[in-house]
């Protein structure tokens, strides 16, 4: 481009995670003992080990970044610089081999955690993503753990590159590898040479592009030079630009772009006349597309921006912050130490969007956002708060109280939170009949279903009917009252569930399961229990195994049948004849759960882990303590699990399933050796069987050779039993999983 530029105007107008693992190694492993190791842990240990191999050059790809940066304000030589420049490039290449990769490389600030015990060190909590891989510092220091050689000394690296870019205030950035050629990676070091010049003097004439706020802007300083611009033909359009995007009269067809950078680029990119540069810093579109909103919202979302931008564009840490705390997902997994601080954020841009012309529509989009993130924060963060006057106050574990002013709408919803807390407590005891409920409960129970407080009142009237006077659940008086909860909405599933499932007595659990299996049959919206269901599970806050686990996956395959029997059941398990369905599955939900699963892949691999770890080690016992998960019954959970996979299939399935086989089909195995308890042998088998009968759904040729395998077995499994099989069980099996379809 040459002079004449200056003169061009404005237009008006997660990977398969398993790809790796397709072809599973079917050899015994032994371990430094000369025991052999669980096939399915090994299996699962892999993919983590491949997940953790992509953490690791992650985090040495952004070390690489903010080391490279950093030297734009040292003496470091030339030479070091493009040695480091060479490494991030061939660490990028790497990066790219990861299966379905998508281009694109993400860091963004979230501050919503201490990284240490020092205070104010959440300004160093970076979070770095691709696909759905994910890196934090607290995944650095599982990582480091799991990896003694190649993750060595993985957290402090890391950190020390979270504070370099906190000292560049740097609060987010991108990077595109582009196709992947070599013009890419050619562009991507053209870029960070860009960026070292930029930052070493970023008040340079002649060569830095300032944004609309009057600020010295790397991505239009790096549009220009990469276009070969010249800087002040930029500059005048940025200044063109600039009244469509503030005002006062701003250009309709601009509303969705939060600054001029993103409005020139989305104007002129179908013209070739600019082309994006593949590393983005401090972009503020990252952050709006953050608030994870829907399209009728989007306008109002980049007012928001642009106000925020307005107000601190020479802060872009305070920008960021601000941000995050009209966002929800700014409020996940956050410290509690951390709340009052957000809100206090949020409480001045609420304050700020007072002095606008749409202070009702910024208001309203920034507190369904405050409201949706503090939904989800766990009871003890509201246990730890009150209220007096303007003020909220927190406490900290050792008893020190801190207080902050904030608005009052901000206000009135941690004075809801923290009544559904104590009144959550309330329910949960709801078989006591000492336990009363009062005007203000029932106020609080119909706003958090979204029912007439009348209707809060029958709810609870109809939960107490479900107990006897001895506290013990009732399934008849439940289900002759289906159609009253039903008619509570589409909350009252998660009620019932998250309060109800963990009944003390085994029998009341055993009814209740089936007494909720009667009222999903009648759920308008079964997809929304489902993800009830699937998010307590695999909750990534706190991957655990409960015994509710178990109930919710025979649930969970109800769900997916779309012609669900309404008749009444008594059943602890789910039958096998399930496996048979085909026909007469919910398409629609079962891509819902696909969708689940890749993007909680990591954790659904987690829990199996974790499951499968409790019962090598369990069956391997003699004595178990009070409440303690036997064998037995994390066998029929695993059953659970491979009936729920093998019916929503997908290759993440498929390969849990066939190391399930794997583990279960091996009669030399270290589990079956050290079994203690043989009766485990029947529950083992009859696992068996059912994994076999799953993986037969997937009609993959080298699974009916296993299966053959396994089959040929037979008397290696007969051998298992400490005298003969009485029942036969061994053949019985066998012939199942010849015969199986």
């Amino acid at each position: 481009m040459g002079d004449k530029d200056d003169n061009f105007k404005l237009d008006q107008s997660a990977q398969d995670l398993f790809n790796q693992l397709e072809g599973i190694d079917d050899t015994l492993r032994v371990g430094e003992s000369g025991v052999s190791q669980s096939s399915l842990v090994d299996l699962l240990n892999r993919q983590t080990k491949m997940l953790d191999h992509y953490r690791i050059l992650l985090a040495d790809a952004t070390c690489l970044f903010a080391g490279i940066l950093k030297s734009s304000y040292s003496a470091t030589t030339s030479q070091v610089i493009d040695q480091k420049i060479q490494a991030f490039l061939a660490t990028l290449k790497k990066i790219a081999e990861f299966p379905k990769f998508k281009h694109k490389i993400y860091c963004r600030l979230r501050g919503q955690q201490y990284t240490s015990s020092q205070s104010g060190s959440e300004t160093y909590d970076y979070e770095l993503s691709f696909n759905n891989i994910r890196l934090d510092y607290q995944m650095a220091q599982v990582v480091e753990e799991r990896e003694k050689t190649q993750g060595k000394g993985l957290y402090t690296k890391l950190m020390d590159a979270f504070q370099s870019l906190n000292s560049m205030n740097i609060f987010n950035f991108s990077i595109d590898t582009g196709g992947g050629e070599k013009e890419d990676y050619q562009k991507l070091e053209s870029n960070l040479r860009l960026l070292i010049k930029f930052y070493k003097n970023p008040d340079q004439e002649g060569f830095v592009v300032l944004d609309e706020y009057g600020q010295s802007n790397s991505n239009l300083t790096l549009m220009a030079a990469m276009n070969k611009v010249k800087p002040i033909a930029l500059q005048n359009l940025v200044d063109k630009v600039k009244p469509m995007i503030l005002g006062p009269s701003p250009d309709k067809g601009l509303a969705l772009f939060a600054t001029v950078y993103d409005a020139i680029f989305a104007s002129l990119h179908r013209r070739k006349d600019l082309k994006k540069i593949p590393i983005e810093v401090n972009n503020a579109q990252l952050l709006m597309e953050n608030l994870h909103t829907d399209p009728k919202r989007s306008t109002v979302v980049v007012q928001i921006s642009r106000l925020v931008l307005a107000k601190y564009g020479s802060s872009p840490r305070m920008a960021s912050e601000v941000i995050n705390s009209i966002n929800s997902a700014g409020y996940i997994n956050i410290r509690p130490e951390v709340v009052g601080n957000r809100l206090t954020s949020a409480s001045g841009f609420l304050e700020l969007a007072e002095r606008t012309d749409n202070q009702e529509d910024l208001q309203s989009e920034a507190l369904r956002n405050i409201e949706k993130g503090l939904d989800h924060l766990p009871d003890e963060i509201y246990d730890n708060m009150s209220i007096t006057g303007s003020e909220a106050s927190t406490f900290n574990t050792e008893g020190q109280e801190t207080k902050f002013l904030l608005h009052e709408k901000i206000l009135d919803f941690l004075s809801f939170f923290i009544r559904r807390s104590s009144i959550k407590k309330k329910v949960q005891d709801i078989a006591n009949k000492n336990v009363w409920f009062d005007d203000d409960d029932y106020a609080v129970i119909a706003k958090n279903f979204s029912i007439s407080q009348e209707d809060a009142v029958h709810l609870i009237r109809l939960l107490r009917d479900c107990f006897d006077y001895n506290g013990n659940f009732r399934r008849i008086f439940f289900e002759k009252n289906i159609q009253g909860f039903v008619s509570c909405g589409s909350k009252v599933f998660e009620f019932l569930w998250h309060y109800l499932k963990e009944l003390p007595l085994r029998n009341d659990r055993v009814a209740f399961l089936n007494a909720l299996q009667s009222l999903v049959a009648q759920l308008e919206q079964p997809e929304l229990a489902l993800n009830i269901l699937l998010s307590d599970i695999f909750d990534r806050s706190a991957i655990n195994v409960k015994f509710s686990d178990r109930n919710a996956f025979i649930l969970a395959t109800a769900l997916l049948c779309s012609s669900r029997s309404q008749g009444r059941s008594h059943i602890e398990l789910t039958p096998e004849d399930v496996l048979q369905a085909k026909d007469n599955l919910n398409l629609d939900t079962i891509a819902l759960v696909l969708d689940f699963f890749e993007s909680h892949n990591e954790d659904i691999t987690q829990k199996f882990r974790q499951i499968t770890e409790i019962l090598l080690k369990s069956s391997a016992k003699e004595n178990f303590a009070e409440n303690e998960m036997q064998p037995r019954f994390l066998l029929y959970l695993i059953r659970e699990m491979v009936i729920f996979f093998a019916l929503i299939g997908g290759k993440s399935a498929h390969t849990i399933i066939r190391g399930v086989v794997l583990e279960f089909g091996d009669p030399f195995s270290a589990y079956y050796r050290e079994m203690k308890n043989k009766e485990n042998l029947r529950h083992s088998l009859q696992l068996l069987q059912i994994a076999a009968r799953s993986l037969r759904r997937f009609a993959v040729s080298q699974d009916i050779n296993l299966l053959g395998e396994i089959v040929s077995n037979e008397d290696a499994f007969i051998q298992l039993y400490d005298e003969p099989d009485p029942l036969n069980h061994v053949q019985r099996v066998m012939d199942k999983i010849r015969n199986s379809n």
